[in-house]
């Protein structure tokens, strides 16, 4: 009889507290600012909060970064970014940030000599449009140039397996100093209020002539 009893009381214990987690929820969905209808995980939807905030389901991811020059003070160079898109983000890339974080010398770019596409498992080659607005070194506190590319219209979300995007950006010239220079990228869904997603550094090496 103890037994039954015990166990009885178990299933009550159990039921109400299963009881009181769902109140919770729902009052904490009101009370704490969060919306769990409007909260989409599907993967085929972006992840959006209530408060407007978009996020990337499956993050794009820097694969390398390379120079067709890395010799110092070279003037023709073209500094090549690739990104592989997954095959589904969730939300349209909206527009990357590309900042060099280390290196002795700041570099500088041509604002109006950035291009960038999608390159299909085929190879084959789209264009993308876009705008770049370049923060040049010695305007902020990091004395570093900040390069925005924002894609016009944006990347859509879906798109064939093994895809690419490939950002080309021409400097003024390469350092003057050699060594390795890292370049933070970082990705923006499109949105309002989108939430950034850093994807890594971007590695170049740039050696003297003696070499």
């Amino acid at each position: 009889m103890k037994k039954k009893i015990h166990k009885k009381a178990t299933n009550a214990i159990a039921l109400g507290l299963f009881s009181s987690i769902l109140a919770l929820l729902a009052c904490g969905s009101k009370d704490w600012g969060f919306n769990f209808g409007n909260v989409t995980t599907s993967a085929a939807e972006a992840v959006q909060l209530r408060d407007g905030k978009t996020y990337f389901i499956n993050l794009p991811i820097l694969i390398e970064a390379e120079t067709t020059v890395n010799r110092i003070y070279a003037r023709n160079a073209t500094y090549y970014f690739a990104i592989a898109l997954p095959q589904n983000m969730g939300e349209p890339l909206q527009k990357l940030e590309i900042a060099q974080k280390e290196g002795f010398d700041s570099i500088d770019f041509f604002e109006d000599d950035t291009f960038a596409y999608v390159q299909s498992p085929s190879g084959e080659r789209v264009a993308i449009a876009s705008k770049t607005e370049i923060v040049p070194s010695g305007d902020r506190s990091e004395d570093r140039s900040k390069i925005t590319i924002t894609f016009n219209p944006p990347i859509p979300a879906s798109g064939d397996l093994n895809r690419k995007l490939i950002v080309g950006l021409r400097p003024i010239s390469n350092p003057r100093t050699d060594g390795t220079y890292l370049f933070g990228v970082t990705a923006f869904p499109q949105g309002d209020r989108p939430n950034s997603q850093f994807l890594g550094y971007g590695r170049l090496s740039f050696y003297s002539l003696r070499f």
